[in-house]
């Protein structure tokens, strides 16, 4: 049986191929000369990146009378100024997704704690890093739009964190509000100390 057209179908299929390459490799992440996977543990993460430079850990779901039964965690990888910060998003103990945030910083803290330095979109990390561990704090778990639900979270819900700090004694206390990790806004506290 003689083919007319197989060049032409081999060509397309061939196109297709090369097109569905770049999918296939993102589910691999560089870090430094190793290589981590979408699904790896995260001690092979750690093996690969080294030790994070801070971890927030959230239970994501809960059952009344035996408690946590999926936990999610976010690990961040400081670098430096010339270099992306990078988090990891673990779900019961596989990497599930890796963003790329802002430009990291030179040691421990990326500047000072003030009201003023905290914008909308700077990571949980560099609060944390900024201004310490929070007075109080609280999460609450919200569902993600379809377009963001698409690129690797599972079941589409995100932690809504409220963090409580204190910026001075003449000033209101202020609770900074996380969506994913990422600051949405800050608001004054309801009184001063």
């Amino acid at each position: 049986m003689e083919c007319h057209g197989c060049w032409w179908h081999g060509g397309v299929m061939a196109g297709l191929l090369m097109l569905a390459l770049p999918l296939f490799a993102s589910a691999s992440v560089r870090c430094g000369a190793s290589l981590v996977d979408i699904g790896d543990w995260p001690v092979e993460v750690e093996e690969s990146c080294g030790e994070p430079d801070y971890i927030a850990t959230y239970p994501s779901a809960t059952i009344p009378g035996v408690g946590v039964v999926e936990e999610m965690e976010h690990w961040y990888y400081n670098r430096g100024p010339r270099h992306f910060v990078r988090r990891f998003e673990f779900r019961n103990g596989k990497l599930q997704r890796e963003d790329t945030l802002g430009y990291g910083f030179a040691g421990d803290s990326p500047g000072p704690c003030t009201p003023a330095a905290i914008d909308e979109g700077t990571s949980e990390f560099e609060v944390v890093a900024r201004c310490g561990e929070p007075l109080s704090s609280r999460v609450e778990w919200s569902t993600l739009s379809g377009s963001y639900r698409q690129a690797g979270t599972v079941q589409g819900l995100v932690p809504i964190q409220e963090w409580l700090y204190e910026f001075g004694r003449n000033q209101f206390r202020r609770v900074v509000v996380l969506k994913n990790g990422r600051v949405v806004r800050l608001e004054k506290a309801d009184k001063p100390r």
